[in-house]
């Protein structure tokens, strides 16, 4: 299962209504989409459309060029006159630098010293690229070249799973290859990155984060590229999204993920796939302490935590407060601590012993305290209490029948003050209320509500005239899903295991104006069994994209392998098409 070409499925109830009985086999695999056909903006409609590269005074796969690198790209319509740094890398690295001059619909790229002589390389424009509406390429460019008699012929294939929010920004990763064995001390480029305390034998693997890759590309909107002019041997393959355009992986603010290696490169063809993540493997810092209130003290992190693993308290020369409950805002990373008896014009300490994020990452103890001045705040300059969030949101249709309704506060309440009132199809159930953290309450029904429901859910208020009358305010009202858009999805992975995890990602389509934008949704989960056979039950009619995995370490996500230490990320395969039912 380490490529896209290897998954094979089928989905023997694709679709079942009350009346029609569907049934569909869908056989998985790799295509790409061309570059869509592009004309210069001419006072028309808004030009949405790529620049495309349309000759260029260096012939591709040529041989026997001069060291001197100077040549001239045409596109087919004006270009940004200032290329951005990393709108054109080379591979191999060379000893000058790559310089770019743009004029008009012209680019011409030139090096400030000679290229080494009888050497394969491979120029990558990429989608830095852009026209004058800010339209990048679609697809990175590459023109593969020697100074020799002879190309190298070896290339390979990659496939990175590109995020929903990269691919709506137009941002895409590069994969880098790194060299690794004896062949590193024969290597120019790599002195200037060389540990001078390390021998030759010692330098055999590579520091990522220091030296930049031996070869380098860019993948298209899609997330797929080929990197061809490439020697035989081993590599580490890493995917990143280059912010800083460096060639080199900034673990602090850029995700990146690893794929299997070592990687042999040979005649044999090859598909690397990656999925990136977080790889930051630093310690996260208490940043700062803040008052919201009388009671509610937020802490602010280097990163989301754990709510449960944060251990903090206050302290003063003669006192420890301990905090008598937690919570963090819908979407926030900082947590918001609640003490009592804390006194005005008082100077504390807070101080935290322990803290993880999702990823394991533990806090620094050394970095986790700060200063805090406490001053007592007046009654009437308090924000009041107000309902923050709803969901299912008011006149929401097609919701799942066994989820709750969520409410969130933006200051701490208690469920024993409030009162609330359910109707379902306009008949009062029993409620059943829940407290998830000071903030926040679940909201169900007694029995529950099902399919084809019509809820209505309002809080019941004593009337600010009349103290005896009370009165219903809205909070929600939406429609449960009918039962006959819903349909189990069942299908077969052909090299799956009970290791085998399925995702359906809804895609949802929203029509803005002329144009149509996408975005991922909520997902539905299944497990393969032994054989590789998967069921998703209750699916709602839609658009979905299909993908699997190999859950190797059972924390039931895709991981996308660590640096340090240095482990691969899990293989997954995608449904290049969407399935729609």
């Amino acid at each position: 299962m380490e490529n896209k070409s290897n998954l094979k499925a089928f989905v023997d109830e694709y679709s079942q209504f009350s009346i029609l009985n569907y049934s569909l086999t869908i056989i998985f695999t790799l295509f790409l989409i061309s570059c869509a056909t592009v004309v210069p903006p001419s006072g028309g409609p808004e030009d949405k459309l790529p620049p495309r590269v349309g000759g260029t005074s260096l012939a591709p796969n040529s041989i026997n060029q001069s060291v001197n690198l100077d040549l001239t790209l045409q596109f087919d319509e004006w270009i940004v006159q200032k290329p951005p740094a990393g709108a054109a890398v080379i591979s191999p690295p060379i000893s000058g630098r790559l310089r770019m001059k743009a004029d008009g619909d012209k680019l011409r790229i030139y090096a400030t010293e000679p290229l080494d002589s009888n050497t394969t390389y491979t120029l990558t424009i990429t989608n830095a690229i852009k026209d004058l509406r800010n339209n990048p390429l679609e697809k990175p460019f590459q023109i593969l070249f020697s100074t020799g008699s002879y190309l190298d012929s070896l290339k390979t294939d990659f496939s990175v799973l590109l995020h929903d929010s990269l691919t709506r920004k137009k941002k895409f990763p590069v994969v880098a290859f790194y060299p690794i064995g004896p062949v590193r001390a024969h290597k120019r480029y790599l002195e200037k990155f060389r540990d001078s305390t390390l021998t030759a034998v010692a330098d055999t693997f590579p520091n990522i984060t220091k030296e930049i890759p031996l070869y380098i590309a860019q993948t298209d909107s899609l997330g797929n590229g080929t990197l061809q002019g490439m020697q035989a041997g081993l590599y580490l393959a890493v995917a990143f999204l280059d912010g800083n355009n460096s060639q080199k992986l900034d673990m602090d603010s850029e995700i990146a993920g690893v794929a299997t290696f070592p990687f042999e490169l040979n005649e044999e063809k090859q598909l690397l796939s990656f999925s990136l993540g977080d790889l930051d493997t630093s310690s996260m810092t208490l940043d700062g302490v803040s008052q919201r209130g009388n009671r509610e003290i937020e802490f602010s992190f280097s990163r989301f935590i754990v709510l449960d693993s944060l251990k903090c308290f206050f302290a003063t020369a003669k006192d420890t407060l301990l905090p008598y409950g937690i919570y963090a805002e819908p979407n926030s990373k900082n947590p918001v601590l609640l003490f009592d008896n804390l006194k005005n014009d008082s100077l504390y300490s807070a101080s935290c012993l322990y803290a993880r994020d999702s990823l394991g990452r533990t806090l620094d103890t050394a970095r986790a305290s700060a200063k805090f001045k406490y001053k007592k705040i007046p009654d009437d300059e308090i924000t009041q209490t107000a309902i923050s969030k709803v969901e299912p949101s008011k006149g929401a249709d097609d919701i799942l029948s066994n989820l709750p309704i969520k409410l969130f506060y933006n200051r701490p309440i208690s469920a024993d003050t409030l009162k609330f009132r359910l109707y379902v199809n306009e008949d009062t159930v029993g409620v059943e209320i829940k407290q998830m953290d000071a903030i926040s309450l679940e909201i169900s029904a007694n029995p529950a509500w099902g399919m084809d429901a019509k809820i209505k859910f309002v809080q019941v208020d004593k009337d600010s005239v009349v103290d005896t009358l009370f009165r219903e305010r809205l909070l929600t009202q939406f429609n449960t899903i009918s039962r006959l858009k819903l349909a189990p999805l069942k299908g077969k992975i052909s090299d799956g295991n009970a290791l085998t995890i399925v995702v359906a990602q809804e895609i949802i389509t929203r029509k803005i104006g002329k144009f149509t934008s996408k975005s991922m949704g909520k997902e539905w989960k299944a497990r393969c069994d032994g054989t590789g056979d998967f069921e998703i039950k209750d699916l709602p009619k839609g658009t979905y994209k299909i993908i699997y995995f190999k859950d190797l370490n059972g924390d039931g996500r895709l991981t996308s392998g660590s640096i340090f230490p240095l482990q691969a990320g899990e293989p997954w395969g995608i449904y290049e098409k969407e399935l729609i039912f």
